[in-house]
């Protein structure tokens, strides 16, 4: 690779150059790895820093977190110093600009699934909600969420799972990801609640971990769940527009309703 790289005058920093090894947090790997370049041998390292995310060898997602929060907390004393000398609709236009861009940002990568880290995000974003509304800070989270027009963690990582097998249905992904979902309706003739409904096929799965926990997996649920509610065969057809538009104010009335 290096001489590859020396040859079309393009120049690899071995300072910069990192090696990362997945593998599963309970199966230890016997390596002996000599991998050098121009000389200087690198070593395994715990977590990298790709686009933003800290991606460490278990995909745990921990160290990320630990990164997340502290940026977050800086938003909201940020946030509640302001709140008093704006209104509401500025207000909530700082909340996109200075908190979500930072809590959403390659959320349906790291937050998928709930855990302590996850649960330490939530309730900082039910913290920075509360403070927004002039709320105690016991106080019911739904009906703020439900005030402010914006969605949750969670539900926003629903929204972003919907989208995603829409786009990827629509062929408005990048090639590779434009065949992961396959409708109910291509695997047989006959007609049944989720052929009508344009249902996809759940991917098979061998793992819990990597199967069920997958995004692909998600996405389906997600999918099939809503298409079930909304009992629209033609989802699919519709813009992007029109689809983030109506899961958003679903979620959001559900908070209403809760």
């Amino acid at each position: 690779m290096c001489k590859w790289l020396k040859s079309n005058k393009i120049s690899l920093n071995a300072s910069k150059t990192e090696l990362l090894l997945f593998r599963h947090p309970n199966k230890e790997l016997n390596y002996n790895l000599k991998i050098k370049i121009d000389g200087k041998k690198l070593l395994p390292s715990k977590y990298v820093k790709y686009l933003g995310l800290y991606i460490d060898s278990h995909l745990k997602w921990n160290f990320h977190t630990d990164i997340l929060a502290p940026k977050l907390s800086r938003a909201i004393g940020m946030i509640s110093k302001i709140r008093h000398y704006v209104n509401q609709n500025t207000l909530r236009t700082i909340y996109f600009g200075i908190f979500s861009s930072i809590l959403t940002y390659g959320c349906q990568i790291w937050g998928q699934f709930a855990n302590n880290n996850i649960n330490r995000i939530i309730k900082l974003q039910d913290k920075v909600i509360r403070i927004i509304n002039f709320a105690y800070y016991n106080a019911s989270r739904n009906p703020l969420y439900n005030n402010s027009k914006i969605l949750k963690l969670c539900d926003n990582i629903k929204l972003i799972n919907f989208m995603y097998v829409h786009e990827s249905l629509k062929g408005n992904l990048p090639l590779a990801l434009n065949n992961n979902f396959i409708f109910s309706h291509n695997l047989h003739n006959y007609n049944t609640r989720g052929s009508i409904l344009n249902k996809i096929v759940l991917p098979r799965v061998r793992t819990k971990v990597y199967g069920l926990k997958s995004i692909n997996y998600e996405s389906s649920l997600v999918w099939n769940n809503l298409v079930s509610k909304f009992g629209d065969k033609t989802l699919h057809l519709k813009t992007k527009n029109y689809c983030k538009n109506l899961i958003t104010q679903y979620l959001i009335q559900n908070y209403h309703l809760t």
